[in-house]
């Protein structure tokens, strides 16, 4: 049974209004809430109204129910508000209908369902096969869909985010104080950034939000084309936890951003990276309860959801914005507009934080969050232990994976790693965390610290991405020859080099052959007949002088 809107109270007229108002006083006088309605209280207000023990017994038991004047109102005549005189039968071959027609990710528009699910009620070779008179009119059935509520229609019909605001969100996600609780989220920027060299078209970059729900001030953030994984979200977090100045100083920006510090909570959502064993370990080593929620809507995540729509929001102020569909762009070209590099969108989102920052906040009660965050911090003491250090905080932010030492040391892909120190642990699991950024090197953690363990062989100094991409792209080389006649050649061989396995056993069985036929047959079924032997003729020599002269003797010249 689908679920529907709960029928409206029936409206009372001022003047049955006005004639509970009028009894009420009677009833709140003679008629308790509990125990027994007795003749001598009917007596006494039949006397005072003039009505009859029948009606005020009906009466009672709905003052009772309910102890207000408008429970004594007269109710209007005809049937309830919100019902059907629909066959019980016909009334769940809707409800199914409705599932299966109207209930669904691309819906029809009602009337048209409403048409679609009479016409299946009526067909005389369909499944139901009701006769006419069972069957409510389109219109009544376009009633019933309109009486399914919005959060039925947001469930099957929209995403989790579309359907968030259909729903009911009791409760508060609460921080308990400053920095206990920071949301993290990720987002695709709705503007298209240039290359630096050529100011060619590259892309739209991804942005990384920490927002820290105390003081509303943006944590950390980190920019990159890359999707969203450990190695960015680890480094998005490394910039929360550190002091900004160092990368306001490289990057040439002249803003005030106080904000870091040592967090107890990171809330985010469920995607891949935050789940990640090497993730979580990273952030319980650093005294941070990764706090991955539940999956569910986005209102989970409201603090940080309604930041990324302030900040995205601005996005379309610079050259190369999207916009948030393509109705908003229209005619506009994006890509011909797109202006700027990786570098100076970073540093216009630094100035838009500060902006940011110093922007009065409706959560705050009018403070600013820079406001909050001075007050606070001031407060707090120390932000961070001092023992934290920076190097070692990103390594532990590295994607990571328990590998075998082998005796050629950590193979990762097809590449091998090497540190004396494993030596002694071969055959062991160890813990290697890599930086995406490089091949040239991979990090073990033993004992408590990381060892640096450099590739063997002949390697650039290039991302992982790039180094994968272009033995991807020799790969596509090699595809591409067999392809252009490369396959047919190997055919061919493969061809000529069986039938010349063919031709040797065809040779070999023949010479084989040929010498059974030589050898003959044998002892057991030889032919026992005893042969003929051959008379020799006599031997007739002659004398000297019958030879004649002995020129037969001499040399001929």
């Amino acid at each position: 049974m689908i679920e529907r809107m709960p029928s409206p109270a029936p409206k009372r007229s001022l003047k049955s209004l006005e004639a509970g108002l009028a009894l009420f006083p009677h009833f709140r006088r003679h008629i308790s809430v509990s125990g027994p309605v007795t003749a001598a209280q009917i007596a006494a207000i039949c006397e005072a109204t003039g009505l009859k023990e029948r009606q005020i017994r009906t009466l009672a038991a709905r003052y009772r129910a309910h102890p207000v004047a408008e429970s004594l109102a007269p109710k209007p005549r005809g049937p309830p508000p919100g019902s059907h005189r629909i066959d019980p039968v016909v009334r769940s071959a809707i409800d199914a209908l409705t599932n299966k027609i109207a209930l669904k990710m691309v819906p029809p528009n009602r009337a048209e369902a409403a048409r679609q699910i009479w016409g299946l009620l009526h067909a005389d070779n369909g499944e139901h096969r009701f006769s006419a008179d069972l069957i409510p009119s389109e219109k009544t059935i376009e009633r019933l869909l309109a009486e399914i509520p919005s959060s039925v229609w947001a469930k099957a019909s929209m995403g989790s985010k579309t359907r968030s605001a259909h729903e009911a969100h009791p409760g508060e996600y609460r921080s308990d104080g400053f920095l206990d609780l920071v949301q993290m989220d990720h987002t695709r920027g709705d503007v298209i950034l240039v290359d630096s060299l050529r100011r060619e078209e590259l892309g739209r970059p991804w942005i990384t939000f920490l927002i820290e729900i105390w003081t509303r001030a943006i944590l950390g953030y980190y920019v990159s084309f890359g999707d969203p994984s450990i190695f960015r979200c680890g480094r998005a977090v490394a910039s929360a936890l550190l002091p900004k100045e160092p990368v306001l100083e490289h990057l040439g920006v002249d803003v005030s951003y106080p904000m870091f510090g040592l967090f107890r909570r990171l809330h985010a959502d469920q995607a891949k990276p935050h789940r990640s064993e090497s993730f979580r370990r990273a952030c319980v080593r650093n005294g941070i309860d990764p706090d991955v929620r539940k999956p569910g809507p986005a209102h989970l995540g409201g603090h940080i959801e309604r930041l990324i729509g302030t900040m995205v929001g601005k996005l379309r102020l610079l050259p190369g914005a999207t916009g948030s569909n393509v109705s908003a762009r229209d005619d506009y070209d994006a890509e011909a507009e797109a202006a700027m590099t990786l570098a100076e969108f970073e540093r216009w989102l630094l100035c838009q934080i500060a902006v940011y920052h110093h922007t009065p906040h409706s959560a705050l009660g009018g403070l600013c969050p820079a406001q909050m965050w001075e007050r606070e911090a001031a407060r707090h003491g120390p932000l961070l232990p001092v023992s934290c250090n920076a190097d070692e905080l990103f390594r532990q932010f590295l994607p990571s994976k328990s590998l075998t030492v082998h005796s050629r040391g950590i193979q990762i892909k097809h590449r091998h790693y090497w540190h004396p120190a494993l030596g002694k642990r071969i055959g062991q699991k160890i813990e290697v965390s890599w930086d995406e950024r490089t091949i040239q090197h991979v990090y073990a953690e033993l004992e408590g610290s990381f060892v640096q363990m450099a590739v063997i062989g002949q390697y650039p100094d290039v991302w992982e991405a790039d180094w994968e991409a272009a033995r991807a792209k020799v790969r596509a080389l090699g595809r591409g020859y067999q392809a252009d006649g490369g396959r047919a050649a190997t055919a061919r061989a493969i061809a000529a080099a069986n039938q010349e396995i063919h031709q040797a056993r065809v040779r070999t069985k023949e010479a084989r052959r040929r010498a059974k036929r030589r050898e003959g047959e044998g002892l057991t079924l030889a032919d026992l007949r005893t042969p003929e032997k051959l008379l020799k003729q006599p031997v007739q020599w002659k004398s000297v002088g019958e030879l004649g002269e002995d020129t037969w003797l001499k040399v001929r010249p």
